[in-house]
C-alpha cells in the first residue's frame, strides 16, 4: 500500500497501428456495459466500439470488448450485436423535492456504465441549473445562465441532446415542486444482463438481426462449447442456401481443453473453423493477466483475416496477441510439431510459435474429409466470393427476355465478372461460361468453372549435388 498522495496514471490503448480495413468483415455477438441491445452497430475501431458500448469492468466483466479488443489488435472492420439474458437494466436515480419524486432520470442504455453518471443540481435563484458527467463527457444545463423554473423544463432540455441520461417527469410535478439541489450523485443498479446468456440467445439475433448482413466471419466470444457450434454451423449453411448469405464461424476450444478432448469435437463443415489454444489477456481495467478460451484467439485471428485480400490464406500468418496458452494447470504454452499435426488431423486449426512469431500453422475448416479442397478455409472464402460475386449479376437478369442473344451477352458478363476476380488473382483461370436454356422455357443454366488461387501449403525442395 502506498500512502503517499501522487497521481497514478493508466494508459488505455484505444487504437493501432494496423490498417483497420480490408476486404472482408465480420459480426460479433457479445455482451456490453452499454449501448443499444440487439441492434447492428458498423465499428471500424477499438475507439468506436468503447464509445458506442462502453470499456470493460472489473472481474470477469463482458465478452465483446475482449473480442473487440483482440480483433482490432489485428485490423479488421466488424458488424457488432449487444445481446443480454432479459435481465439487463438502467441505472437510475429518483430526483425529489422533499419526500415527493419528481424527475426520473436514467441512463441512455441499460448496463453498469451507466453507474458511472454523476448528476449534480444547484440552485441558480430560485431556479436550478443540471451538470450530467461519466468523467469524460460534461453536459451542463443552464438555460442559457439562467436556470429552469420547472420539472417540465428541465427534462426537456435534457432529452433533447443528453447522450448519457433520459429523463421522465413523474406524474402531475411538470410544474410545481421543482427538484431539490443535491450534490454530485451517482445513478445506481444497472445490469449488463451477461449472467444468463443462452444459445438461444446467440442463436436468435443470428436469425432475427444478421439473416440479411453482409458478412464474411461471424465471432462470438466467450462461446467454445463444441453444442454450439453444432448449432451455428446448421445457421450458417441454411443462411448460405435460403438467403444467399455466405460466412463461416470462427471460434475456439474451451479454457485449459486438452488435444484429447478437442480431437473428440463433433461440429463439422466448411462454414466453420475451431482455433486452438487459448490466448493470455491483460484485463483492460484492473490489470490483471489471464487466459481466455480459444474464441477469443479466433477474434484476433479473424482480425487478421479481415485486413487481407479474399484469397490471402491465415497459413503462416502472424497473429498479434500477448501469448498463447494450451494448458494453464501445467504452464504449457505452444504445441509441439507432433501435437500440430495431431489437431489438423482432426480439423482443428492450430496456432503456434513459428520461428519467433505466433502464427497460424494452417488455416483449415472443420471438414472432416482432410483431401477436400474446401478443408482449406481459404477456398471457401474463394468460392463464396465468386459465386455471390456471379449472382448479384445473374440477378439482374430477372424479368428479361429469355433468348439465345440475351443469353450470349449476359455469358459475356459473368465472364467480365471472372475476368476482374482473374486479375485480381481470387482465381487462377476460367473456362467462357456456358448459359443454355433449361428444360423449362422461362428458366436458363448458368454454368463456370474456375480454378481458385490455391494457397501454398507445401514446398518440395530439392538440392543437386554434383
Amino acid at each position: 500500500m502506498v500512502l503517499r498522495p501522487q497521481t497514478i496514471t493508466t494508459e488505455k490503448v484505444l487504437t493501432s497501428f494496423v490498417s483497420p480495413s480490408g476486404e472482408r468483415n465480420c459480426a460479433m455477438i457479445g455482451s456490453a456495459i452499454w449501448g443499444n441491445i440487439n441492434t447492428v452497430t458498423s465499428i471500424t475501431n477499438l475507439s468506436d466500439f468503447v464509445s458506442y458500448f462502453g470499456d470493460d469492468k472489473t472481474g470477469t466483466g463482458v465478452t465483446g470488448i475482449k473480442g473487440a479488443d483482440l480483433f482490432f489488435r489485428n485490423g479488421g472492420t466488424m458488424k457488432f450485436v449487444r445481446i443480454d439474458d432479459g435481465d439487463a437494466a438502467k441505472s437510475d436515480y429518483m430526483g425529489l423535492n422533499g419526500v415527493t419524486d419528481v424527475i426520473s432520470f436514467e441512463g441512455k442504455y441499460k448496463g453498469t456504465y451507466g453507474n458511472n453518471v454523476v448528476l449534480t443540481i444547484t440552485a441558480n435563484s430560485s431556479n436550478r441549473d443540471i451538470q450530467i458527467t461519466d468523467g469524460k463527457i460534461l453536459e451542463i444545463y443552464n438555460n442559457n445562465g439562467t436556470g429552469y423554473s420547472t420539472n417540465d423544463d428541465i427534462v426537456t432540455a435534457i432529452n433533447a441532446s443528453s447522450s448519457l441520461v433520459i429523463a421522465t417527469v413523474e406524474s402531475g410535478q411538470g410544474t410545481s415542486n421543482l427538484a431539490d439541489v443535491i450534490s454530485e450523485t451517482y445513478l445506481t443498479g444497472g445490469d449488463d444482463g451477461e449472467d444468463n446468456l443462452t444459445n438461444t440467445d446467440y442463436t436468435d439475433a443470428m436469425d432475427d438481426l444478421l439473416l440479411t448482413e453482409e458478412y464474411n466471419f461471424l465471432l462470438t466470444p466467450g462461446k467454445s462449447e463444441d453444442a454450439f457450434h453444432l448449432l451455428t454451423v446448421g445457421k450458417l449453411d441454411a443462411r448460405a442456401v435460403s438467403e444467399k448469405k455466405y460466412s463461416r464461424h470462427i471460434t475456439g476450444i474451451a479454457t485449459d481443453e486438452t488435444i484429447v478432448t478437442a480431437l473428440a469435437r463433433t461440429s463439422v463443415g466448411k462454414r466453420i473453423s475451431v482455433v486452438a489454444p487459448n490466448v493470455k489477456y491483460t484485463h483492460r481495467i484492473d490489470g490483471t493477466e489471464s487466459v481466455l478460451d480459444g474464441s477469443y484467439l479466433a477474434c484476433a485471428y479473424c482480425g487478421m483475416l479481415c485486413k487481407s485480400h479474399s484469397a490471402i490464406s491465415g497459413t503462416h500468418k502472424t497473429v498479434s496477441v500477448e501469448g498463447l496458452n494450451v494448458l494453464e494447470s501445467s504452464g504449457k504454452e505452444y504445441y509441439s510439431k507432433t501435437e500440430q499435426e495431431q489437431l489438423l488431423q482432426s480439423s482443428i486449426l492450430p496456432i503456434a510459435l513459428i520461428g519467433n512469431d505466433i502464427q497460424c500453422v494452417r488455416g483449415v475448416t472443420r471438414l472432416s474429409d482432410t483431401t477436400n479442397v474446401f478443408f482449406d478455409e481459404v477456398v471457401v472464402d474463394i468460392v463464396d466470393y465468386v459465386r455471390k460475386e456471379c449472382e448479384d449479376y445473374l440477378n439482374t437478369t430477372i424479368g428479361n427476355p429469355n433468348t439465345t442473344e440475351r443469353r450470349s451477352i449476359w455469358a459475356a458478363r459473368v465472364d467480365a465478372v471472372l475476368a476482374n476476380t482473374q486479375r485480381e488473382e481470387i482465381i487462377q483461370e476460367f473456362l467462357p461460361s456456358i448459359l443454355t436454356e433449361g428444360a423449362s422455357v422461362d428458366t436458363y443454366i448458368a454454368t463456370i468453372s474456375i480454378k481458385p488461387a490455391y494457397a501454398v501449403n507445401f514446398i518440395q525442395f530439392e538440392i543437386n549435388i554434383n
